[in-house]
């Protein structure tokens, strides 16, 4: 990879987002907290030409952990997972904006609960957000929220039992729809030793359907290769044995479920990100404990380790397409690493 651009440190980033409005593309950089640890900040939208990312457009976020662009009847929106507010704390709501033909504009607050991701899909001709709650000011041990479009705008639509959940993904399998959402911690048992759960839609809410045990489980990843489907969690911790050095399991579909496929070892794994870069498919993890992400690749049935990245403080690590062309971004958790914008080149 080849460095193409450093962004100095304003803000804490927690996550990056990359998408097209028209022919035109973006990279939000969504931040927690301000050089004076304040969480309602700046985050902040760039527009990215293939050769560098140009400050665009500032919002105004409380504690953003997570965003994600989607279009509804031709709008462009885009959902930010607010996660601490400086005065409403853990019930600071999180909003979702409307493109207006220049800039994003406050369309909506939505009620959430700590969230720390969010995740737009769509079933048939209806439109959901899905925020993942983490913490509401005194336990973790909270519900998360399907939100549902009717009227011009969001409604609650269904709650989920979640324990401290970081991460939510959408995906279909044979027509079916699901939803796999990290558990990191639950109150109720003190313990980072969870089960994560699968839910399958059953045309009119989602349904429990499958449970996979996870260690503190800080993301999670679905992708195809081919036939094949995978899921992945990002274990950070197991407090039974009080290590951060654990694998991270990579899980496939197979005669109607996931079953364990391989487990990578991991120290402090906050992040999961699966691409493909001239035919070779990649999975990124990033090791917090270790200081360092790991590429792997996927040849035949084993991940061989394909490449590291330097990533100290750094939880996601965003990689996406412009054309012919692939990149990746790192954002650190922190106000002191830059930001760093890199290009594969093959």
């Amino acid at each position: 990879m080849q460095e193409l651009q450093s962004i100095p440190a304003a803000y804490v980033c927690y996550q990056t987002v990359s998408f097209f409005i028209d022919d035109t593309q973006y990279v939000a950089v969504l931040t927690s907290q301000d050089n004076n640890s304040k969480r309602d900040t700046v985050s902040v939208i760039y527009e990215f030409d293939g050769q560098q990312i140009v400050r665009y457009q500032s919002l105004r976020t409380d504690g953003a952990y997570a965003g994600q662009h989607f279009v509804i009847d031709g709008e462009n929106y885009l959902a930010v997972a607010n996660q601490n507010g400086q005065t409403l704390g853990h019930r600071v709501k999180s909003v979702v904006y409307k493109w207006d033909g220049r800039k994003f504009t406050v369309f909506q607050s939505v009620g959430t609960l700590g969230a720390w991701d969010v995740e737009y899909f769509s079933i048939g001709q209806e439109h959901f957000l899905l925020f993942a709650n983490h913490h509401d000011g005194s336990s973790h041990d909270v519900d998360s929220y399907v939100y549902i479009w009717r009227e011009e705008k969001f409604q609650l639509y269904q709650r989920i039992g979640t324990k401290g959940a970081t991460a939510v993904k959408h995906f279909l399998v044979d027509g079916e729809n699901y939803l796999a959402v990290c558990n990191h911690y639950s109150a109720a048992s003190s313990s980072h030793n969870i089960n994560s759960k699968i839910y399958r839609w059953s045309g009119a809410q989602f349904e429990l359907f499958q449970s996979i045990a996870t260690y503190g489980a800080y993301d999670v990843e679905v992708w195809r290769v081919g036939r094949f489907l995978f899921l992945a969690f990002a274990n950070y911790y197991n407090k039974a044995k009080n290590s951060y050095q654990i694998n991270s399991d990579v899980y496939m579909w197979r005669s109607g479920r996931f079953h364990h496929f391989r487990g990578i070892a991991t120290n402090g794994a906050l992040g999961l990100n699966a691409f493909t870069v001239c035919g070779k498919n990649l999975l990124a993890i990033t090791n917090h404990k270790a200081g360092k992400t790991v590429i792997y690749e996927l040849t035949g049935s084993e991940f061989r380790e394909y490449d590291q990245l330097a990533t100290s403080r750094v939880i996601h690590v965003v990689t996406f397409h412009r054309h012919n062309d692939t990149f990746t971004i790192i954002s650190p958790n922190s106000n002191s690493v830059a930001t760093r914008l890199y290009q594969w080149i093959y």
